[in-house]
Formats: C-alpha cells, sequence, structure tokens
C-alpha cells in the first residue's frame, strides 16, 4: 500500500512540474515576447549584421563581451543628449513636437523616436 502511495504522489508531482513548466523562449514578464523591439535594438542589429567584426570593436568591453548591451545604450545617450539640446531651444516647440494627447511624455517620446539614429 505505502509504495502506490508513493507513486500516486510522484504521479501528481510530475503533472503538477510539467503543467507548470515554460515553453523555451519564454520570460517571467507576461508579454514580454509580443513587445516589438525598440528602434535603438532594431539599430543595433542592423549594424552587427552589416560587419560584425566592427561591430565587436566598436562596442565590446575589454574582454570582447556586452556589445550588443553597449551599442543600445550608446544609442539611447545620444538620443537623450540630442533631445536636451533640442528641448533647451524651444519647450513650447518640443512639446508641441512630441508630447501625447494629454500633453505629457514628450521626452521619453522624442527619445524613443531618435534612438535608432546613428551613433557616432
Amino acid at each position: 500500500m505505502p509504495k502506490i502511495a508513493l507513486l500516486a504522489l510522484a504521479a501528481v508531482l510530475t503533472v503538477v512540474a510539467l503543467a507548470g513548466a515554460k515553453s523555451p523562449g519564454t520570460s517571467d514578464t507576461p508579454g514580454k515576447e509580443a513587445r516589438p523591439a525598440g528602434p535603438a535594438v532594431a539599430a543595433c542589429k542592423t549594424e552587427r549584421a552589416a560587419d560584425p567584426a566592427a561591430f565587436e570593436a566598436k562596442y565590446a568591453n575589454e574582454k570582447g563581451k556586452r556589445a550588443g548591451r553597449r551599442c543600445v545604450r550608446q544609442h539611447v545617450k545620444a538620443a537623450r543628449k540630442g533631445c536636451r539640446a533640442e528641448r533647451a531651444t524651444d519647450k513650447a516647440a518640443f512639446r508641441a513636437k512630441y508630447a501625447g494627447p494629454k500633453g505629457g511624455r514628450a521626452m521619453k517620446r522624442c527619445v524613443r523616436q531618435h534612438a535608432g539614429d546613428p551613433v557616432s
């Protein structure tokens, strides 16, 4: 009798484990797979596809790692810098150009729009 109970318990635990298992390629964040890649990510992927060796030489750290992350970071940093300069020139025009329907998030929208611009 105890053997049957142990086998039943093992079967139940196996079913529970399989039910909770995720398929490959999924993440813990809901909806993460459905989100499109941002413009900085797309620009970096294009740049990497054009010349992988030059991409690694330009963006990789001293150990030759993290080139993709560093590329995206530099694109966003350059976009932020450009948006700050544009906002400093004329705040009203900046808000009119980038602000949402309620008049907010102009900086975020500007950075998102310019994140795919080339980095020097």
